[in-house]
């Protein structure tokens, strides 16, 4: 168990380490010496006022002084231990780090938010080259054009005595497709530039409104108070219409589930179970209300085709921008069995482990000759239970597990090159068209 020092403690030892005598602290704080010196004995108790003004004079904040310290800030350095797979025992010292090392936790924290921005970054690039046909269209350009480079030149090499009438067609071709291929490694970067200093304007619908509702946490407060009424206000800075649309779909859905149960009682409620009865046995509305009210928790809806229509993300459990995430998520499981809710241990890559809620229900009537519409949601809760969990991954583009058996295609990070319409082989002298998608493992 992490030791907790008590704030006389944690006030005396930043004094000293600031080389400050208790009669200058006390005199700035407006108490005596020996008052002080009872505090930082633990003598007295201290709150309210006079410790902000102790914070103050310490140059430091109110939560490093107090008994529980920053707890958001301890839960920080702690998830980027788990993530940095600390054993048990040192991640135990997390409070202690942070409150004799304030700043030292703060960067730690930073830290590890920076290296899952990263995460989220490669993520996001190798979506953008799986899904996005203007991309996909000049990469399958210029890999083909580097083919029939290659091939000339290597029937240059080869053919010492050639014809001087075949010798000069080659040489032109040679020299169209090198001009060609510059042409098309000059479109690609203009399209990254393009899009670097143009933010969202080129970017998918789906992808915009990820970003719209990422930049807000997914929590709405006009939504809560005012319901579907404040959604049009809400969508209008957007400016891409189809993007727009979907968004305002998306918030007059949040706005249903809002009425239906109330941010009161979602705020009051530890577990799931906790709110069930007052949401009519609703399993998919609870899950859905934990994972936008509560910003510590990560919220994933799908449909059946395995597709993510609704992904909020949080620290420590990557999600794909598009497409499907990791096979063996409990999400995909559920659709085997709708209505039969779910929950699990699962265990990321880095050893953290997440605690699971998921259920599939049906979005339309069922209907003789038409089999209804269902959708997946899973709610994701840090978990700090021991014992490992099931193993998955953020998507097989971006998982490092080797041996998964289901995987379905090669990781980024492991030295591979994806194209949706060709692939680079691993030795640098060949190159690949497959003309279609990229082979599985």
């Amino acid at each position: 168990m992490p030791r907790s020092f008590p704030t006389g403690r944690r006030i005396r030892e930043r004094r000293l380490m600031l080389g400050l005598k208790q009669a200058g602290v006390a005199a700035t704080v407006g108490i005596s010496p020996s008052y002080l010196n009872l505090i930082e004995h633990n003598r007295r108790a201290i709150g309210g006022a006079l410790l902000t003004r102790l914070a103050d004079a310490l140059g430091t904040d109110r939560a490093a002084l107090a008994e529980d310290g920053d707890a958001a800030l301890i839960e920080g350095v702690r998830n980027a231990g788990a993530v940095g797979k600390i054993d048990a025992e040192a991640l135990s010292e997390a409070a202690t780090l942070t409150q004799r090392h304030p700043a030292w936790a703060r960067l730690i924290v930073a830290q590890a938010e920076a290296l899952a921005a990263q995460a989220r970054t490669v993520e996001a690039l190798s979506d953008r080259l799986s899904h996005d046909p203007t991309l996909a269209d000049a990469m399958h350009e210029m890999l083909s054009t580097v083919s029939v480079v290659r091939s000339t030149a290597s029937i240059l090499a080869q053919t010492p005595e050639i014809d001087a009438n075949w010798l000069r067609r080659f040489l032109a071709n040679l020299d169209s497709d090198s001009r060609r291929l510059a042409d098309g490694v000059e479109a690609v970067m203009a399209l990254f530039d393009g899009r670097a200093t143009q933010g969202g304007e080129r970017l998918l619908p789906s992808e915009i409104v990820s970003r719209f509702l990422d930049d807000a946490g997914h929590r709405f407060a006009a939504l809560e108070e005012q319901g579907a009424t404040a959604v049009a206000s809400l969508v209008a800075p957007i400016a891409d219409p189809a993007a727009r649309a979907l968004a305002a779909d998306v918030l007059r859905g949040d706005a249903e589930d809002a009425a239906r149960l109330p941010r009161a009682l979602v705020e009051a409620a530890e577990q799931p179970d906790d709110l069930i009865a007052a949401a009519g046995g609703d399993l998919a509305l609870v899950l859905r209300r934990l994972g936008v009210v509560d910003p510590g928790r990560g919220l994933v809806v799908c449909d059946a085709s395995g597709a993510l229509l609704r992904r909020k993300p949080v620290a420590g459990f990557a999600l794909p921008v598009m497409g499907a995430g990791c096979p063996l998520w409990p999400l995909y499981a559920t659709f085997a069995q709708p209505g039969h809710p779910m929950t699990t241990v699962i265990e990321t890559p880095d050893g953290a482990g997440w605690r699971v809620h998921a259920v599939a229900e049906a979005v339309t009537p069922p209907g003789f000759g038409q089999a209804p519409v269902l959708q997946a949601t899973m709610l994701l809760t840090r978990s700090r239970s021991a014992g490992a969990g099931l193993p998955v991954g953020p998507g097989c583009r971006v998982c490092p597990r080797a041996d998964c058996a289901a995987r379905r295609e090669p990781s980024v990070l492991s030295g591979g090159v994806m194209l949706d319409s060709g692939s680079v082989s691993e030795d640098t002298s060949t190159v690949e068209l497959t003309g279609g998608e990229a082979g599985h493992d």
